[in-house]
């Protein structure tokens, strides 16, 4: 339906002739009659005025999407957020934004990719066991993943803080670390995340001092990104 004919149907609707509308607006019956043919539109003021008189919402004359009813629930967290102060605000807001941030990769971009995740982690400290047994298989949203991604590994341990943190999922090319690159490494058995040194596994922590690599080292992959455990969808 047009705006002429929804104009049309709204004054109907409000018992009034084009006559009566055109004195309540203040305007001539002919410049009336011009709205409900097309030959004229209302200016904003004007608009505004026909939805008062003819007791319509504007984006119903206007042929607009009508806005979602607010559900009591909706109600009470509005009239709770109007009493808190300006830093419980503040807090609702960070917390607004850190779920939407959440929950767009599922819904906002695009296709998932399957990709293999270790349920061994290795440690960002001491060292945890890392073998090749155990991958299981997660979605991640196609835009979260790096170029090269191969698999990932979890983290474990505060030693790679403030780059990576404990229950981080490492993103793991294929490609060896050089020296200066985080790398996933097993060396005696033991599965480590550290920048690669040379004859040393560095840490970005200083509490942690420097571990000397054994001949037995094994590079497993340079880390080419991170991810948030919530965003490993099963």
């Amino acid at each position: 339906m047009t705006f002429p004919l929804r104009l049309r149907a709204a004054r109907q609707r409000a018992g009034l002739t084009q006559q009566q509308a055109a004195a309540a607006l203040g305007v001539s019956a002919s410049a009336y009659c011009g709205y409900e043919t097309g030959k004229r539109q209302p200016d904003l003021d004007r608009l505004a005025r026909l939805c008062l008189l003819f007791s319509v919402p504007a984006d119903e004359l206007l042929g607009l999407p009508a806005a979602p009813p607010v559900s009591p629930a909706e109600e009470e967290h509005l009239a709770r957020l109007r009493s808190l102060d300006a830093h419980g605000r503040r807090m609702v807001r960070l917390v607004l934004a850190e779920e939407c941030a959440r929950i767009a990769p599922a819904a906002g971009q695009g296709r998932l990719l399957p990709f293999r995740v270790s349920e061994q982690p290795a440690a960002a400290g001491m060292g945890a066991y890392l073998g090749p047994e155990a991958f299981r298989c997660v979605l991640v949203a196609e835009g979260r993943l790096p170029r090269g991604a191969s698999f990932g590994v979890p983290v474990r341990g505060d030693s790679m803080e403030p780059a990576y943190h404990d229950r981080d999922v490492l993103v793991v090319s294929d490609a060896l670390p050089e020296p200066g690159d985080v790398g996933v490494f097993i060396m005696d058995g033991a599965g480590y995340v550290k920048v690669c040194g040379r004859g040393e596994l560095l840490s970005l922590n200083p509490a942690y001092a420097p571990i000397p690599m054994t001949e037995g080292i094994r590079p497993c992959g340079k880390v080419i990104g991170v991810l948030r455990e919530d965003e490993l969808l099963a």
